[in-house]
């Protein structure tokens, strides 16, 4: 684990969510926000594969479409 500082415009946070009232609401949002794109980024990364499957798929492909009759 790390610890970071982020500078937060609190009045226009708060504008925008009022559920968002003190230090802690704000820590805990933030820490959601973070821990989702986290997430995302995690998922993002098991849908790529590598170059070996994906020539395989092609190579596959082309001998089903091409194959004859």
């Amino acid at each position: 684990m790390c610890t970071i500082t982020v500078d937060v415009d609190e009045r226009t946070l708060r504008g925008v969510n009022p559920n968002l009232s003190d230090m802690a609401a704000i820590r805990n949002w933030a820490q959601k926000l973070i821990d989702c794109r986290i997430q995302e980024m995690l998922e993002e990364d098991n849908e790529t594969m590598d170059i070996e499957e994906a020539r395989a798929i092609v190579i596959d492909t082309i001998k089903r479409e091409y194959a004859k009759p």
